[in-house]
């Protein structure tokens, strides 16, 4: 008798979850799909039940990474009145959990590099991440301040939270963790006192 259809999408669910944290991890290269089904306790033959192809499973896991980031941004900027929530939910990226955590975090940090070199499908799916993140971080920065000084500040707050956070991984614990506050002090500096001025008519 065939499995139910809720069966099917709860087992998936499981192997796009054990992949997103198996891949930041470890690396691409580093992880087979044998892997992934046995970190997800299920049998290797059953994968392609779900999906085409490694590459296939790549995509899926980046976009299921890119909503758990979505979510931790918008924890961090939660009060719609506050002026400080790009700067607070750049903090909150660049965190030493963040850090010391890459299995659950951002995959533009974690994998980005790795994934320009990967398939068409993983590449498309890291660039609709990117795209998703800078939407995101524009919406939380102040609607009076003109359009072009909101998109510099989002632009610089990507490149500071995803570069501020692969750096860190590159040194030692306590070195990343003073990186990590340098980062800190350049964001607050750059994005704590924000532009009120509306654009000219």
């Amino acid at each position: 008798m065939p499995w139910p259809k809720e069966h099917k999408r709860y087992t998936r669910e499981r192997i796009i979850e054990a992949a997103a944290a198996a891949f930041r991890e470890h690396g691409i290269d580093e992880v087979g799909v044998a892997d992934v089904m046995r970190k997800a306790g299920l049998t290797h033959g059953g994968f392609y039940a779900h999906f085409a192809s490694k590459d296939d499973l790549l995509a899926k896991a980046i976009q299921y990474a890119s909503e758990q980031v979505s979510e931790l941004l918008e924890s961090a900027a939660k009060d719609p009145t506050s002026n400080r929530r790009l700067l607070d939910a750049a903090l909150i990226y660049l965190s030493s959990a963040h850090l010391a955590h890459p299995e659950w975090g951002c995959p533009i940090a974690a994998l980005g590099p790795d994934l320009v070199r990967s398939g068409q499908k993983a590449r498309r799916t890291l660039a609709a991440d990117i795209r998703t993140r800078l939407k995101q971080l524009q919406d939380l920065t102040p609607g009076q301040m003109p359009a072009e000084t909101r998109k510099r500040q989002v632009a610089g707050a990507l490149a500071c939270m995803v570069g501020g956070l692969i750096i860190a991984r590159g040194l030692e614990d306590s070195e990343g963790l003073e990186f990590l506050k340098d980062c800190h002090g350049f964001l607050q500096e750059s994005l704590a006192k924000t532009d009120r001025r509306k654009p000219a008519a």
